[in-house]
């Protein structure tokens, strides 16, 4: 994973803006938002496509673009793209629609309607309940809790969930999840394949060095393909 949507850990981006580390900001800073998450969310129910292939598809984006665009702008991109590449809505159609409906007042937040829809209940549930994606494994965990690991130096273009600051750093796994849905697999093939998922903790003067703002514990949830054995 590289590229402007993978900027933990870089110098010289400056510091979070003060308004996204206060509470009680809005939840859609636009009046698309909230529509966008809902179309994202009911494409994935309905078997559009997946999760990943959606995070995928963001990654795909012009960094230009990417850069100067919102986090929902991001969403659209990529579920146009997806719906487009799958056949169920052209980009010309999408075009057409919007030089039909021209420049619509959209309320900021609709309210929710009195009577729903069974979809609507059905996706109301899904949203609060979350999509799990533990699967089972008959294959052991390659790492023990304390076991000295080094992160691989991936370089891929395919999806995964791996930061890229994260490269050749050594880290202490510190805990087991089990096993999960491997992200490539599901974004690249639509397949659930099991890998195991470790937390292991990095210290920052090891992602950092000694001239490391503060001397603190980092800790990431990474896959089992991602590590390997301090020799």
């Amino acid at each position: 994973m590289h590229g402007p949507h993978d900027l933990g850990g870089r110098d010289g981006l400056g510091p979070i803006e003060p308004e996204f580390l206060e509470p009680g900001i809005p939840d859609w800073r636009y009046p698309f938002e909230g529509r966008m998450h809902a179309i994202t969310a009911m494409a994935i129910k309905n078997g559009a496509f997946n999760l990943d292939e959606q995070r995928h598809g963001i990654e795909l984006m012009k960094w230009s673009d990417y850069l100067d665009s919102t986090y929902y702008a991001h969403w659209l991109f990529s579920v146009e793209k997806l719906l487009n590449d799958k056949g169920y809505i052209t980009h010309e159609q999408v075009d057409e629609r919007m030089r039909e409906l021209g420049a619509p007042d959209m309320k900021p937040h609709p309210e929710k309607p009195e009577q729903l829809t069974p979809f609507a209940r059905d996706m109301i549930e899904v949203l609060w309940k979350g999509t799990p994606h533990d699967l089972p494994s008959d294959a052991d965990p390659a790492f023990a809790v304390g076991a000295e690991v080094v992160v691989r130096n991936i370089n891929e273009v395919t999806h995964n969930r791996l930061p890229g600051y994260l490269n050749k750093i050594k880290g202490v796994v510190v805990r087991q999840y089990g096993a999960f849905h491997d992200p490539a697999d599901s974004a690249h093939k639509q397949v659930d394949s099991p890998h195991h998922l470790y937390m292991v903790k990095f210290s920052s003067k090891e992602l950092w060095g000694d001239d490391a703002a503060e001397d603190f514990d980092l800790y990431a949830d990474l896959f089992e393909n991602y590590l390997e054995p301090v020799n």
